[in-house]
C-alpha cells in the first residue's frame, strides 16, 4: 500500500493560489469571448460553469484538509462544497441544453 501523502498548509495554500490564478485567467478569457459574441461562443458557457465548479470544489477540499480542527473553517468548507455542487449542476444543465439540444 502506498503511504498517504500529507501536505503542509503552506504548500496547500500555494497549490490553491496556483489553481485560482490558472482557472481564473481561463474563465476570464472565455467570458470575454462569450460576451463579445454569445451566439458564436455559446459552447463556452458549460465550460465556464465546469471550471467554476472545479475551482470551488478544490477550495472546499483545501478547507477540509488545511483546517482539520477549526470548526468555522469546516463550515466554510461545507458551504464551498454546496456551491460547487450547485455549479456542477448548472454545468450539467447548460451542457445538455447547449451541446445536446443545440
Amino acid at each position: 500500500m502506498a503511504p498517504r501523502r500529507s501536505y503542509s498548509p503552506r504548500k496547500l495554500g500555494t497549490m490553491l493560489d496556483t489553481a485560482h490564478i490558472v482557472i481564473g485567467v481561463l474563465v476570464v478569457i472565455m467570458a470575454v469571448f462569450t460576451v463579445l459574441d454569445p451566439m458564436k461562443y455559446k459552447f463556452l458557457f458549460p465550460v465556464i460553469f465546469f471550471l467554476a465548479a472545479v475551482l470551488t470544489l478544490i477550495t472546499s477540499w483545501f478547507m477540509f484538509t488545511a483546517y482539520k480542527r477549526n470548526s468555522k473553517k469546516k463550515i466554510a468548507g461545507i458551504i464551498y462544497l454546496i456551491v460547487g455542487l450547485l455549479l456542477f449542476g448548472l454545468f450539467v444543465i447548460s451542457a445538455v441544453s447547449i451541446w445536446v439540444h443545440g
